[in-house]
């Protein structure tokens, strides 16, 4: 990008001539006037500010008329980005009337420098970045070279540890706001990458920080305390009820990023609460089986059709899903079931009878019954 524009040169000088009388004078790295107060300078060579760019004098002051091509009375001195050179600024009248006040323009005219580069390369990053992620996420065959080249220019570090939330609103929401209120949430980082899908679900790809050999183990706790601060932020019109978030797997690899996505769009399509926090993570089984066909699970389990009634299906697959829920704890099933915990009991002292397993206390037969009765649920 041009460090020294010729309209932003004249945006400056347009504000400054509301305060001061004197003639300013912008010229590029060529020396040629890019913005002057006297229109009819603009465009004309400067000799004295092409010396200097092309010298070592930091500051000219010229007192005679016409001495130098294309120079009035005045002060010159550089223009200067990140130490180095860019332009000059010219105030024309006596030398000794204007240096002072010629120092305080270059000053303020190497603020706007800054500031206006600053807002560039923000710009261009929110640009590249909402291009990184449309490829990146929805894309059907993204160019992996391509998104190489686009974390580069966002200044995405390579290997990144990372997770894709969606967060689906249920309700109508202003964008820009909601933004922000992410952006302001602890635990929030730079390189966290944000933006708003056509279905208006909005996702991030958050990074998770380094913290050495703990990150594994510490990054549900980091995006629940970044989840929750966001919640505090929302005004009283947002409730719980109204979020829903689904986080994707852990990927460290910008082609598998998409993955983490996908995980996570698959728990918002088939996990029935819509809101709450949810981590694929605790749903890898759900994601196994939604691989694997139910003509599969009828090749595994047809049999057993035959040996259990529709209505003991029913029961079994009731009560299995509420066992799995918590954890096989038959005290808070019970309570689920709204039943006692002798009736619990009996349900599955049945099951376990007819198909002489013991799914409370073999790990192998807990999940030969969990399989079961997903297909007794979804045959």
């Amino acid at each position: 990008m041009t460090i020294l524009s010729a309209s932003m040169a004249q945006r400056f000088i347009d504000k400054m001539a509301q305060y001061m009388e004197y003639n300013i004078n912008i010229m590029n790295e060529n020396g040629t006037i890019i913005a002057s107060r006297d229109e009819s300078r603009i465009g004309n060579f400067h000799e004295v500010a092409y010396e200097m760019l092309h010298g070592e004098s930091e500051q000219r002051e010229v007192e005679e008329e016409k001495k130098f091509i294309g120079t009035k009375p005045g002060v010159n001195l550089v223009i200067e980005y990140k130490n180095k050179p860019v332009g000059v600024v010219g105030v024309t009248g006596d030398p000794g009337s204007v240096k002072a006040f010629a120092g305080l323009v270059k000053v303020s005219l190497e603020a706007m420098i800054e500031y206006e580069v600053y807002m560039e390369k923000k710009r261009t990053r929110r640009n590249k970045t909402e291009q990184f992620m449309y490829t990146l996420l929805f894309e059907e065959n993204p160019d992996i070279s391509l998104l190489e080249n686009l974390a580069a220019e966002i200044e995405l570090k390579k290997n990144l540890l990372a997770v894709a939330i969606i967060i689906k609103v249920n309700k109508s929401y202003d964008r820009l706001s909601m933004i922000s209120a992410i952006r302001a949430s602890k635990n929030c980082v730079n390189s966290d990458l944000i933006t708003v899908a056509s279905n208006d679900n909005i996702v991030i790809l958050k990074a998770v920080e380094a913290k050495g050999n703990n990150d594994m183990f510490d990054y549900k706790y980091e995006i629940r305390e970044f989840i929750e601060d966001f919640m505090s932020r929302m005004s009283d019109n947002f409730g719980e009820s109204d979020f829903g978030f689904f986080i994707g797997s852990l990927q460290n690899k910008i082609g598998m990023y998409r993955h983490s996505y996908f995980h996570a769009n698959e728990m918002l399509l088939h996990v029935k609460e819509k809101e709450g926090i949810h981590f694929f993570d605790c749903n890898i089984i759900d994601h196994f089986r939604s691989i694997v066909t139910m003509k599969e699970y009828s090749e595994i389990f047809n049999t057993y059709n035959d040996v259990f009634s529709t209505d003991d299906q029913q029961m079994i697959a009731e009560t299995v899903e509420v066992l799995g829920r918590n954890n096989y704890n038959m005290v808070n099933s019970a309570k689920d079931l709204f039943m006692h915990r002798n009736t619990l009991v009996f349900r599955l002292n049945k099951i376990k009878n007819t198909l002489n397993i013991d799914p409370i206390s073999n790990s192998a037969d807990r999940e030969f019954l969990n399989e079961l009765a997903y297909y007794f649920r979804n045959k």
